[in-house]
């Protein structure tokens, strides 16, 4: 799975690489006492910041929390079970959350943040599978891997890398409403940290730990990494993006059934039954993977529709978006995230006040769902709407809420500086194109709109002052 965490970018200089490895040394691995080289060392207070700024980025990134507080409460009680077996279980709080992305992938942010999306829980097969591949995720915070794969970067290049987007991206015009759903959900630039084969491997081991401590079978891990030959299979033998820098998965299947027979032979004399939570057993973990899969029709015509809007002003295009999105929506008639789509075709095929009811379901829908947990795109368009319709005032809470919730989002900044900007408030206007600017992708229209604007207003400043 992808491993994910958001620090600051931009390269080092010679001099201050230097500084770094005149301070450097050992850190102990908390896991297996080991001591490993590293430039630059968290404190857990440290590491509790970089886990808390990147959080929101990525949980709005990918979807949001899942619309169900049952099951989030259900399995996130396994999560702190887990946690509580952790070497590291009292360095943090760790927060887990199911996010509402159809792409099967699980992460662990710095800090003691865990997720997986609905996309790969619905493809396990039993809550022991589940917690061998939050293991694994646990196992990779308990390892400080994030901290070492950093410094390896930094020692390497002097810079982390950014996260690639569409050339269609390139020239979207940040004004124009049926352009602004696909900066929408344009992906922020998120540093990414690829974790080494070896570290995937030591993760690995942590999932198998953690699933025999909690009385399951560790060999259900296995059945993910089964999942994972099948899709590279269907993707013509193409890795996917989330598993390159892998061990392979012949490899990481051998390597569980050689560790279990080495450290947990006791698993090999055991019957099925035996375990907790059997696979088939019936369970609440089986219960809410059916209920997933049962609504996976309705998500997958949500990212077509989406898909199709991202494309632009093609007003075949925008129909068959809108066909999808009635579709999803007649079968998922009270998910969030579906009814922000159908606000976001009408917004698309003719902007102005189109959508605005949408949203404002949307909105309801999901703190109805999961108090606290709010999604930032109806925060967004009622902010939008409000601007494009002359009432800056109003527009100008919605699109800070929509910013605080997804920071590293470029359309909001934007609009929220023109907002700001027609409200007379010329330096919070600045501060905010230039952040759009920062955040767009290079030499994008959004970006040079961003950096006029900024020109603009810095020269009004100037001339007014004198």
């Amino acid at each position: 799975m992808q491993r994910s965490a958001r620090f600051a970018q931009g390269a080092f200089p010679a001099v201050v690489i230097a500084g770094l490895l005149a301070g450097a040394a050992c850190v102990t691995d908390k896991v297996t006492g080991e001591k490993k080289f590293a430039v630059l060392q968290w404190s857990n207070e440290e590491e509790q910041k970089i886990g808390d700024e990147s959080a929101p980025n990525f949980e709005q990134q990918f979807g949001g929390a899942f619309p169900d507080q049952t099951d989030q409460q259900y399995l996130g009680s396994v999560v702190k079970e887990m946690a509580s077996h952790s070497v590291r279980k009292d360095d943090f709080d760790y927060k887990f959350e199911i996010l509402n992305s159809s792409e099967p992938n699980a992460f662990a942010l710095p800090g003691g943040y865990v997720y997986i999306t609905r996309g790969l829980l619905e493809h396990l097969e039993s809550e022991g599978e589940f917690v061998g591949v939050l293991g694994h995720e646990l196992g990779h915070v308990e390892h400080q891997h994030s901290m070492l794969q950093q410094n390896k970067t930094l020692l390497a290049t002097g810079a982390l890398a950014v996260l690639g987007i569409g050339e269609n991206l390139l020239q979207k015009d940040p004004e124009q409403p049926d352009t602004v759903t696909a900066l929408a959900s344009y992906g922020a630039p998120l540093a990414l940290l690829h974790f080494s084969r070896e570290q995937e491997s030591e993760a690995d081991e942590r999932g198998i730990f953690f699933a025999h401590e909690m009385g399951y079978d560790p060999r259900e891990m296995k059945k993910t990494f089964v999942y994972f030959q099948q899709l590279e299979a269907k993707s013509g033998g193409q890795t996917p993006s989330f598993l390159r820098d892998h061990p392979t998965n012949e490899k990481r299947l051998a390597d569980i059934d050689d560790l279990i027979r080495d450290k947990y032979p006791d698993v090999l004399q055991k019957s099925p039954t035996a375990f907790r939570a059997p696979p088939g057993s019936g369970d609440r973990f089986v219960q809410i993977v059916a209920s997933m899969k049962s609504a996976a029709p309705a998500y997958k015509k949500q990212e077509q529709a989406l898909a199709l809007l991202a494309q632009g002003s093609d007003p075949r295009k925008l129909q068959q978006a809108a066909k999808l999105a009635d579709e999803a929506h007649q079968a998922l008639p009270d998910e969030p995230l579906i009814e922000c789509l159908m606000g976001e075709v009408q917004f698309a095929q003719k902007g102005g006040d189109r959508g605005r009811a949408h949203f404002e379901r949307s909105r309801s829908l999901q703190q109805k769902a999961v108090p606290g947990k709010e999604y930032w795109k109806p925060a967004f368009y009622l902010g939008a709407i409000a601007e494009n319709a002359g009432n800056h005032a109003a527009a100008v809470p919605q699109l800070k809420r929509a910013t605080a919730l997804f920071p590293d989002n470029p359309i909001g900044h934007y609009y929220l500086g023109s907002a700001l900007e027609k409200t007379g408030d010329a330096r919070g206007a600045a501060n905010a194109f230039h952040r759009a600017a920062q955040l767009a992708p290079a030499d994008s229209a959004l970006q040079q709109k961003s950096l006029a604007r900024v020109q603009s207003l810095q020269g009004g400043a100037t001339t007014r002052n004198r």
